[in-house]
């Protein structure tokens, strides 16, 4: 049984490389005929600012798990949680980050459903927020007529989409509790933890979340702007409206549903908000080298996470 799961593990690990290897392969065959002007200090500055998002992106999460389980969950055992299943969210379905980071959940003595709730408004936030920082662009006069035209176009797909799920999810919580009593159990059980952090002693805490996922995503974009800076020569009085930039493609691919990570989704996006404030065939370099850096982040701390877990067992 054990050479079993060795084999299966082996199959869905080179599944998952092949997976994460077609962008990088695809970017290449992209860019054969476009010549390259590194600025290595600024890459390397926001290589590692990425990291330092990726690393300090657990903290709101450690925060809403441990108000959701009533005890003290270490932000090392919430990095690891997380790094250890979030590579995988890159398979096709997207759903099989969430399948294993549900299957990790034990090692780390902690129950599904707390992990589960707590990922789903962690994410809630993070989204929340970031449409905010993308709908920004809607202010700028020269952008305005470019977004609104993108949001026409993404109506009919990924914000439909979204509501007919919302509404199957509320409609499926009211009628659920009718046809079973474990569904009974679930509905009581997420009541229960929304009464706990909605009590006055987790206030505080929610102050913390809120203002550190505003700082999250205050560094993401200024380490998108940092890449960018990397390969064109951009003005520094452009950090805002490229982060905004960021933030929208960020966006729609989130909610697009079609892809995983919003693969192909976000790098079109992107490349047209970008192409406004340089050349196209620069602004299409950027869209699709932003995905490699973005995915070499991950590696990296997926492969750390692996490790140190490996050596702790």
């Amino acid at each position: 049984m054990k050479t079993i799961r060795q084999y299966v593990g082996i199959l869905i690990a080179g599944v998952l490389l092949f997976f994460l290897a077609k962008p990088f392969l695809q970017t290449h065959t992209s860019l054969k005929q476009i010549t390259f002007s590194i600025q290595w200090h600024w890459l390397i500055s926001s290589f590692c600012l990425i990291l330092l998002y990726w690393s300090a992106y657990l903290y709101p999460f450690a925060r809403l798990l441990s108000g959701v389980t009533q005890k003290r969950v270490n932000f090392r055992d919430a990095w690891l949680l997380f790094h250890l299943s979030n590579i995988t969210r890159y398979l096709p379905g997207r759903i099989w980050g969430i399948i294993r980071l549900l299957s990790l959940c034990k090692e780390f003595d902690l129950s599904k459903t707390a992990v589960g709730s707590s990922l789903t408004l962690h994410v809630g936030i993070e989204t929340f927020l970031g449409g905010i920082l993308a709908m920004s662009l809607l202010f700028s006069h020269q952008m305005r007529g470019v977004v609104q035209g993108v949001l026409k176009k993404f109506t009919e797909n990924a914000f439909i989409t979204t509501a007919a799920i919302i509404v199957i999810l509320v409609g499926s919580f009211f009628l659920i509790p009718m046809l079973s009593s474990k569904a009974r159990r679930l509905t009581k059980t997420l009541r229960d933890i929304g009464e706990l952090l909605l009590q006055k002693s987790f206030w505080g805490q929610w102050v913390k979340i809120i203002v550190s996922h505003m700082l999250l995503w205050m560094c993401q974009g200024f380490a998108f702007f940092l890449f960018v800076r990397s390969l064109t020569p951009v003005k520094w009085m452009l950090a805002g409206v490229l982060s905004a930039c960021f933030a929208f493609a960020w966006f729609v691919g989130f909610l697009s549903f079609l892809t995983p990570g919003g693969l192909g989704i976000r790098e079109g996006l992107l490349a047209i908000l970008l192409a406004n404030y340089m050349p196209t065939p620069q602004a299409t370099r950027i869209a699709l080298l932003c995905r490699v850096w973005m995915l070499a982040a991950e590696i990296a701390l997926a492969a750390i996470a692996f490790l140190y877990n490996r050596r702790k067992q």
